[in-house]
């Protein structure tokens, strides 16, 4: 993705942080499965490109997303984590059914990348409940 030297930081919360770091940072004040701070984006963006921001996940939305669906926890937290760092790269699934196809596209050679069947993501990468 041209980001061979990059690093960003992963922090793993429970329902309450993320509900709070939603509501302030998003104005949703309820819990969410995952949350991506940008370094890359805004006024200093340039500073530092090696430094791409922060992947927040929330372990007990992954673990109820995994149980639903009766997915190992470790492909719900794979698939969290890939649609945080390309929201740091500056893919957006909400800006247009084209961006949409494209963070899609990115996301199942990711998941393919870790060894994972892409198929059984598409409910995920579709905005859908898991099965």
């Amino acid at each position: 993705m041209g980001y061979t030297d990059a690093e960003l930081s992963v922090l793993v919360v429970d329902d309450d942080e993320m509900a709070r770091l939603n509501g302030q940072y998003r104005q949703i004040p309820s819990t969410t499965d995952v949350l991506s701070f940008s370094m890359l984006e805004g006024e200093l963006g340039d500073v530092c490109p090696e430094l791409l921001g922060d992947v927040v996940l929330c372990a007990p939305v992954a673990r109820r997303m995994a149980l639903r669906g009766g997915f190992p926890l470790q492909e719900i937290l794979d698939i969290l984590l890939i649609h945080g760092i390309l929201h740091l790269l500056g893919y957006d699934h909400v800006q247009s059914p084209e961006e949409a196809r494209l963070m899609e596209a990115r996301s199942l050679e990711m998941l393919a990348l870790l060894g994972h069947s892409p198929e059984s993501f598409h409910w995920y990468l579709r905005g859908e409940d898991a099965p």
